[in-house]
């Protein structure tokens, strides 16, 4: 019987590869597109991340109080990992999701659900706050006060974006590396590559 990890390797390589002719942000080209929303747009998958990343969580030396991430990529995983904790009974996590630019309308806000000064004060112990998505977001929550603890991530796409977190924030933790995927690894071969989680 395959382990929760196992299923959801096999998801992600069946629903997150995409081969074609891309252009990357960068401006670079590439011959397979590699996007992990698909798989958290899944129910199975979203609930395999989900667990995976609870795990992680466990793993830390200081245990989070809260996780969060860059939306829109880091919502549904944020939503289903909060979930399956108030599920478990265990430690409640709360939620936060933050925006590289405050909304125009209503709140402006930069951060959804930021804790409340109180909870966020450096006089007392904070709210450690973990985040899903390790994509340039980590300055926003730190702006607004919180401790990062760690970073999680769904796939390392081994180009040395793992290395320089580590450098600032010791525990950065990811499910797989692009090598872990040998279709991915092959298409690589034959031209460049983005991983998108």
């Amino acid at each position: 019987m395959p382990t929760d990890r196992e299923r959801l390797h096999r998801l992600i390589e069946k629903l997150c590869i995409i081969e074609g002719d891309f252009v990357l942000s960068t401006g670079a080209k590439s011959r397979y597109y590699f996007d992990c929303k698909t798989v958290a747009l899944d129910g199975e998958g979203l609930t395999l991340i989900a667990g995976e990343f609870l795990k992680e969580i466990e793993k830390l030396p200081v245990k989070p109080t809260a996780i969060g991430g860059l939306t829109m990529g880091a919502d549904f995983i944020t939503a289903a990992v909060i979930v399956l904790s108030h599920q478990a009974g265990g430690k409640l996590l709360k939620g936060s999701i933050a925006r590289k630019e405050p909304k125009k309308h209503g709140t402006r806000r930069k951060i959804e659900n930021e804790l409340r000064a109180d909870e966020n004060r450096r006089d007392r112990r904070r709210d450690h706050h973990r985040l899903v998505d390790p994509h340039g977001v980590q300055e926003e929550f730190e702006e607004a006060g919180y401790e990062i603890v760690g970073i999680l991530a769904v796939v390392d796409r081994e180009q040395g974006g793992k290395k320089t977190l580590e450098e600032k924030y010791k525990h950065v933790r990811t499910l797989f590396k692009t090598s872990d995927f040998p279709r991915l690894a092959a298409l690589a071969q034959k031209g460049g590559a983005r991983v998108v989680a």
